[in-house]
């Protein structure tokens, strides 16, 4: 497999650290985050901008919402992009990261959309098929930008990188969802109690907003590192199992 070879032969240390398990992986994603973590935020800040200016103006709001549906798989495939760069030691600049993704921005866009729509679907059939899809697939956007995948191919990388390991992955995007669940709500309960006493209920209100946003927003480079941790974690799994 061609990603699995150029990942083996640039960084050794991937297959040596090769784990599904959440609490190493989290501990290499806040090992590696320093200094790649600026470049992330930057990278995931649209998601905290946004949703203030539609709060404060509607209109504008609304066209940046439409906007961010197009812009958000440009700027996750630029994330993994630069993650994986610095995992090989090779941190390119963010214009780079951002150049690489737009040259696949037509496969990450669709890719998004199919997902979604494969997700969206699986959830409207009792919920579970959704949620196996949602993992099966979860791998998209990482395979179209990390391994030149088009739209559907990418769909099928991610769906046969993650067969035999369902569980596996489950138990990994649902601790590393649990841990920024739980900063997020911490986060929010502060601020609210903050904003209720300086500004009262609608104080609080609009603070829990901002700083909830902001605490996403805060994790997304931590969940974008981890992302690729286990999107090389499994193409060395599986090569190993091949071999």
């Amino acid at each position: 497999m061609k990603g699995v070879n150029l990942v083996a032969h640039e960084d050794p240390s991937v297959m040596q650290n090769a784990t599904l398990s959440p609490i190493p992986l989290l501990q290499r994603s806040f090992e590696m985050a320093g200094p790649i973590y600026g470049p992330l935020l930057i990278l995931a800040s649209p998601g905290f901008i946004i949703p203030i200016v539609a709060e404060l103006i509607p209109l504008a709001g609304g066209i940046l919402n439409l906007a961010y549906l197009i812009g958000a798989p440009i700027l996750a495939g630029a994330a993994f992009w630069l993650v994986d760069q610095h995992l090989k030691q090779r941190t390119p600049p963010l214009g780079n990261s951002l150049d690489r993704a737009v040259s696949r921005a037509v496969p990450l866009v669709f890719g998004s959309i199919l997902l979604v729509l494969i997700v969206s679907l699986g959830m409207l059939l009792f919920v579970l098929p959704g949620i196996y899809w949602g993992i099966r697939l979860a791998f998209t956007l990482c395979a179209i930008v990390l391994e030149d995948k088009g739209a559907t191919e990418g769909l099928g990388y991610s769906w046969n990188l993650v067969r035999g390991r369902w569980w596996g992955v489950f138990w990994a995007s649902l601790a590393v969802l649990a841990v920024a669940l739980i900063f997020g709500i911490a986060i929010a309960i502060l601020a609210i109690l903050i904003s209720f006493f300086v500004g009262g209920i609608l104080g609080a209100t609009l603070g829990a907003a901002v700083v909830g946003n902001a605490a996403v927003t805060a994790v997304a480079p931590i969940l974008d590192i981890y992302t690729v941790l286990l999107f090389r974690s499994l193409q060395q799994l599986q090569a190993q199992a091949a071999s």
